[in-house]
């Protein structure tokens, strides 16, 4: 079995996750059925090296593939108002990585942190962004205002901390770390206080974000099996529900803007295939997106404002 390790420091290589070759696939077909669709675009991660990589966007449907960056670009996550997106970005031939945001169509792009960063997410109002970032050999979680000022580190433990995600309230943040010997999910107040363990399982839990109302948080763990599910808890702990059972590895999920759906990275070990998935929470209908023979991964649902009539 051919396996490879993503230069991206996100959950498949901090965790140890080798994911496999990508096998042929036909542009914009959706297998397994259509659920309800949400509004907004998915941006996602084609991870598949040049001429391939980047990021792009593509519609709950599957349709209107477009590109927005060609560099080795990674985690995109909508900002609130749906109009950009932060990212990580690797220097050209090193293992270097830095935030960036840029407008939605791919324009304006600017760096905004001077230190190392990676697995960037934005605070519900848009003005600050909080991220992972190096320290000796492990990973601590900082945040720093939209324009680059302000940093300020949040977390100072002996084993790793990261892939942070804001709650759409702004009063707390979701991270992952081992500070009890495996992962788990974790709580703390957005300026880094009031630190909290939120799952207790031996197995591995990783990967958190917010529904848009802030009473669950969806994650990946292979608590059932050797490979990750989707799992959603309520924010205090309780309820822990299992929303997907393979055969598939399930990982990076990210709620839709009116919390009725899923998209989340899919990985079939058989024929080597990595897709942007969306389950239906009321029907449990998964659609997979076979897009490209490259690794689609990382995907985030753009939030989208409705206007209603006087």
């Amino acid at each position: 079995m051919n396996c490879r390790r993503r230069k991206s420091t996100g959950i498949a290589v901090i965790l140890g996750l080798n994911l496999l070759a990508a096998g042929l696939a036909t542009q914009g077909r959706a297998q397994g059925g259509a659920p309800t669709v949400a509004a907004g675009l998915i941006a996602f991660v084609r991870d598949g090296g040049p001429p391939e990589s980047g990021i792009y966007t593509i519609t709950p449907t599957g349709s209107d593939l477009r590109r927005l960056t060609d560099g080795e670009d990674y985690r995109p996550r909508w900002s609130p108002d749906g109009t950009r997106i932060v990212f990580q970005r690797f220097d050209a031939g090193t293992v270097r990585s830095y935030i960036y945001v840029m407008d939605g169509d791919g324009t304006n792009v600017v760096r905004v942190t001077a230190r190392t960063g990676f697995q960037p997410a934005w605070s519900p109002d848009g003005s600050r962004i909080v991220f992972g970032s190096g320290v000796g050999r492990k990973a601590e979680i900082f945040v720093v205002n939209a324009d680059g000022t302000n940093l300020a580190r949040l977390t100072d433990n002996r084993v790793e901390d990261l892939l942070p995600a804001w709650s759409p309230d702004g009063g707390t943040v979701a991270f992952t770390s081992k500070r009890h010997g495996n992962w788990d999910i974790y709580l703390m107040a957005s300026d880094g206080t009031d630190r909290r363990r939120l799952t207790r399982s031996p197995a591995r839990d990783a990967n958190p974000d917010w529904s848009p109302d802030g009473t669950r948080l969806v994650f990946q763990s292979n608590r059932h099996r050797n490979s990750d599910d989707l799992y959603a808890i309520q924010s205090d702990g309780s309820e822990p529900e299992r929303l997907t059972t393979g055969p598939t590895a399930d990982w990076t999920p990210a709620w839709s803007p009116d919390g009725s759906q899923i998209a989340f990275t899919t990985a079939n070990y058989d024929n080597g295939r990595e897709d942007i998935a969306v389950l239906d929470l009321e029907t449990a209908v998964i659609v997979r997106f076979v897009i490209s023979d490259s690794f689609d991964i990382e995907p985030d649902w753009q939030p989208v404002r409705v206007s209603t009539a006087p």
